[in-house]
């Protein structure tokens, strides 16, 4: 990646982040509160799908679906130089993440797998300082402690005791995800959205293919992971919603808007704002499962809320 300061000479040199109104970095940060209210959704589409599908099948329809209307949105739109490169990067890290997450999923509760995953948000600063050595705002490290306290409070499993294997790799996605962060918030701003947004999908695509193509010779073997991928695609109208819900709406719409958004804010003030996913997916399964929230709970939310608040401070924006 090319950091501010550093970068080579030529006639294309966009900023890594736009300066921006308050008004349009208030549109931004509801643009990417809207985005993690609908990750928070795909809690509910996977848990659902998932026990009948293959799941890397089930991520490459999803990837593809979403490649295809991203790639005709982007027809006639500028292609900017570092786009292919930025792309791949950022597809990378989407099919690593993913996939320590799938694999760790195995060894580890999906509660735990919820909150080591959420580690990214205070990994985020960490990684944004190594790659950019700049330091966030005291309102956004204000901020973070505070939504870092409230995602552990909600996410935190009871009786959890010690690390095991799918913990490990999980903390793979957790660094997979903050660099992802980062990146997209230094390269949004070098690239169409439309354009960089299909790039993304088209290369996670395509690792995605690759890991699966890799693990096909061994899906007769024994193991929970290679029994699942070796299911058949389900051919039921529920499958078909999911595919359509996490291919447009998952896949599509988010990364349109995270794009468009993360260009307009640091990155460590995205991570806070990604701090709502649990309180999301708990309202969600309240609504469409019955699960009732705890009281730690709502305290773990309140603290997530209130780390937003003190982000979005006046003196936080530059």
């Amino acid at each position: 990646m090319i950091v501010d300061g550093a970068r080579p000479p030529g006639p294309y040199h966009p900023p890594a982040m736009k300066a921006v109104s308050r008004n349009e970095a208030l549109v931004a940060d509801f643009a990417l509160v809207l985005v993690t209210a609908i990750w928070g959704s795909t809690f509910i589409v996977n848990r659902k799908v998932l026990d009948t599908a293959p799941p890397l099948l089930f991520l490459l329809l999803r990837f593809g679906l979403g490649a295809v209307v991203l790639v005709f949105l982007a027809r006639g739109r500028p292609r900017t130089p570092r786009l292919v490169t930025d792309s791949a990067v950022i597809g990378a890290l989407l099919a690593v993440g993913i996939g320590l997450q799938l694999v760790g999923q195995l060894f580890t509760t999906a509660s735990k797998a919820a909150f080591v995953t959420g580690l990214s948000v205070p990994l985020t600063p960490v990684v944004g300082f190594l790659v950019s050595r700049k330091l966030p705002s005291a309102q956004n490290l204000a901020g973070l402690v505070f939504a870092s306290a409230g995602f552990a409070a909600m996410c935190w499993p009871s009786g959890a005791v010690g690390l095991n294997l799918g913990d490990l790799l999980i903390l793979g996605t957790a660094v997979s995800y903050a660099y992802l962060i980062v990146y997209i918030a230094e390269a949004a701003g070098r690239h169409d959205v439309r354009w960089f947004s299909a790039g993304q999908i088209l290369f996670g695509f395509l690792f995605v293919g690759l890991a699966r193509l890799a693990l096909t010779p061994f899906l007769s073997r024994p193991g929970a992971f290679f029994a699942a991928e070796s299911r058949p695609i389900p051919r039921t109208p529920e499958f078909v919603v999911a595919v359509l819900w996490m291919g447009i709406l998952a896949t599509v719409v988010t990364f349109l808007v995270q794009t468009w958004a993360q260009a307009r804010m640091s990155a460590t003030h995205a991570a806070i704002l990604f701090a709502l996913e649990p309180v999301f997916t708990a309202l969600f399964a309240w609504v469409f499962l019955s699960e009732k929230m705890s009281v730690r709970e709502w305290s773990g939310a309140a603290l997530v809320l209130l780390g937003i608040v003190i982000s979005e401070l006046p003196a936080s924006r530059k």
